[in-house]
């Protein structure tokens, strides 16, 4: 997912907590392990943070965190940064974070905004490839990639079959192989 982050944004110097989230969320194979993932990588920098859908005027929770105190009730106390993200899907989306402090550095707020994009970017793939996750055996859907791959079809061609993304696609391999692993 890396090939959707300007190369300018990722910069040398990123806390160990940023590089780890970088290097691990493409293994995310959840919503819920991405959420806390990200509140994780972000410490105790943010309040909160919300993912959303932006279109025709209006923002859609997606996915994200209320607040690790409990839903904020006085908002403008809180610092806040607001990520505008096009999705690999080319729509508008937006990642807002409430900090607990201002931002120190740019290089602070370039890596804010590098991890921001592959959280959303992850997140929309994997709002796409919603199934039965808690199914321990492998869904039609996982069986019909793993079949096809197996085929020889690219991901592309799957994800057309499916009317999924290839993202989507790429989810649904991964559970596969995680489950046919255990």
């Amino acid at each position: 997912m890396s090939e959707y982050i300007p190369s300018t944004q990722l910069r040398a110097g990123s806390s160990t907590t940023a590089a780890d989230f970088i290097a691990g969320v493409d293994s995310t194979l959840s919503i819920e392990s991405l959420v806390t993932r990200f509140s994780q990588a972000l410490g105790l920098q943010a309040a909160s943070h919300a993912c959303y859908a932006v279109g025709d005027g209006e923002r859609r929770f997606l996915f994200g965190e209320t607040g690790w105190c409990g839903p904020i009730a006085q908002p403008e106390v809180l610092p806040q940064i607001c990520f505008p993200i096009t999705g690999w899907d080319e729509r508008q989306y937006e990642v807002e974070i409430r900090l607990l402090s201002m931002l120190e550095s740019p290089e602070e707020r370039a890596n804010l905004h590098a991890m921001a994009t592959l959280y959303l970017c992850r997140g929309i793939a994997l709002l796409d490839a919603r199934d039965d996750l808690a199914a321990s055996a492998l869904t039609e859907t996982e069986l019909f990639c793993l079949d096809q791959r197996q085929a020889g079809w690219c991901d592309l061609d799957i994800a057309e079959a499916l009317d999924r993304s290839v993202q989507a696609v790429k989810v649904h391999v991964q559970r596969a192989r995680q489950k046919q692993a255990a």
